[in-house]
């Protein structure tokens, strides 16, 4: 059986496998990072399934909604693409490697049990530390937390602004509301009585008084506005 395996390459072409397996897990947890970060400039029209579902379930929870950082996290944990966790798929680049190395021991074992040639040995450790290099540098090159940061800290800001928003929306009708209570007979009462103390400040105002040089128009806009402010 050994023998077979040995001859037939199988744990050679094991630890090939389990490096395409983790180049495909690399791939897709790259691709729905990728696609999630973009969707931030995109909220409107997004292409992820991900990021549908994450506005509509903020859209029904809106304000009922307090922790949004865990409603974040628990989100991120069930992203899926290709119907597989993203979570999994980064365990699936660690279980790769694991195989390769697993597959590595058992060539090794094959190889001093059979007594092959030293250079069947050095195929096998070529092959195998190539494979696992490639796929932990690949790994730590992508910075999956780094951009599960960034997509974490994109979305609790426009949460918080969104809240913001609505408050300020909520909160700005009452000046209008309290400007339309105003009527119009009301507002000519009050320039009427604008105009009136206008004309006691421009009565006293003659050469030799200090309201004098209050009479330009510019400073009379200004007093007026004063004194509007003052009634209202």
């Amino acid at each position: 059986m050994l023998q077979a395996c040995m001859d037939q390459n199988f744990f050679l072409y094991g630890m090939i496998a389990a490096g395409i397996l983790g180049v495909w897990c690399l791939f897709w947890s790259s691709r729905f990072y990728h696609i999630a970060v973009k969707d931030m400039k995109r909220r409107e029209a997004p292409r992820g399934k991900w990021t549908r579902e994450l506005l509509d379930t903020a859209g029904r929870r809106g304000a009922a909604m307090r922790d949004r950082e865990s409603f974040l996290r628990s989100r991120l944990q069930e992203g899926r693409i290709l119907g597989q966790r993203v979570g999994s798929l980064l365990n699936g680049v660690s279980l790769a490697a694991s195989l390769c190395g697993a597959f590595l021991l058992l060539g090794i074992w094959g190889i001093y049990l059979l007594q092959y040639e030293q250079y069947v040995l050095q195929q096998y450790l070529l092959v195998s530390g190539s494979i696992i290099s490639l796929l932990l540098l690949a790994r730590y090159s992508l910075n999956f937390p780094g951009k599960r940061q960034r997509v974490l800290e994109g979305w609790m800001d426009y949460l918080d602004n969104q809240e913001s928003f609505g408050q300020q929306g909520s909160a700005d009708p009452l000046p209008a509301q309290e400007e339309a209570g105003i009527s119009p007979m009301k507002r000519s009462e009050q320039e009427a009585a604008i105009t009136q103390v206008e004309e006691k400040i421009r009565e006293k105002a003659g050469p030799r008084s200090k309201f004098a040089e209050l009479m330009n128009p510019e400073d009379e806009k200004i007093m007026r506005e004063v004194i509007r402010e003052y009634l209202t």
